[in-house]
């Protein structure tokens, strides 16, 4: 479940079939992963899922979930996170005054160097994007930058 191996096969092939053991690690693959468990569990209240289970498991399984609570929550976002694209990790940038002259006119435009560094998902390495861009350009990715920050916060709350 949170990048561990699992139960292997070996020490309950003398109860379960393969299917049986298959089946019993996709439900409880399925069980742990389940938002009413992490939700009791993050709220420190007594897990109200675990009740169809009897006693002796239920305790178990509850110190299972509450130890494994963080790899879980971890992992989770983790998957979660690896569907999606890059993400921004870090960015630079700078501002360059292009210079052009000649005896008719003279020119001095700045343009705006970013380097972004992105994160992608499943791997280790960033990857560097570099953009120059004109001041009306900049002006509508710091629009369009804006918009998304409030769209995350709203989703936030």
């Amino acid at each position: 479940l949170c990048g561990q191996r699992g139960p292997s096969f070996d020490h309950c092939s003398k109860v379960w079939s393969l299917t049986e053991f298959w089946e019993s690690n996709d439900a409880w693959r399925a069980f742990f992963r389940s938002r009413p468990l992490l939700t009791a569990l993050s709220e420190g209240g007594d897990a109200e899922v675990l009740e169809f289970l009897p006693a002796s498991h239920r305790t178990v399984v509850k110190k299972v979930a509450e130890n494994l609570r963080e790899d879980i929550a971890r992992h989770l976002l983790d998957e979660t996170d690896a569907i999606g694209g890059a993400v921004l990790a870090d960015f630079d940038w700078n501002v360059r005054l292009v210079l052009g002259s000649d005896k008719v006119a003279t020119l001095g435009v700045p343009l705006a160097n970013l380097t972004l560094a992105l994160n992608e998902p499943g791997e280790q390495k960033r990857r560097e994007v570099s953009l120059e861009m004109s001041l009306a350009e900049l002006e509508r990715l710091i629009a369009a930058l804006e918009v998304a920050h409030k769209a995350v916060v709203q989703f936030k709350a």
